[in-house]
């Protein structure tokens, strides 16, 4: 049986601890830079922002298709997270579309050959 010593499980639980300090620090860090250090904004500037109704927005809340966060059954939206999720139903313009085509095409000859 091995036995350790009083002050090296002291010095343990001391490193044990910077390294949960560090984690910490590292994970509010990561928080801060996924939401840009911005401030939530409530469902009534989501509506402002995308035109939306606020019944339209507590939808797509409940159906999982705008991006949201929820704490203690508040909701709470991102200004980025929103703007990020509107570009995403970008129409792509005719010239897009042909050039998209051109390429699928170029690369079913390569697969054939």
């Amino acid at each position: 049986m091995i036995m350790i010593s009083f002050e090296q499980t002291q010095q343990d639980v001391a490193e044990v601890k910077k390294d949960l300090k560090e984690l910490k620090a590292l994970l509010l860090e990561k928080a801060e830079t996924t939401t840009g250090g911005e401030t939530p904004i409530k469902v009534d500037e989501v509506s402002k922002l995308i035109g939306y109704k606020k019944q339209t927005i507590y939808k797509y809340c409940r159906i999982n298709k705008i991006p949201h966060h929820r704490k203690s059954n508040r909701l709470f939206f991102f200004k980025s997270e929103i703007t990020d999720w509107v570009k995403l139903g970008k129409q792509k313009t005719i010239t897009e579309i042909e050039a998209d085509t051109d390429a699928f095409l170029s690369n079913r000859k390569k697969r054939q050959k």
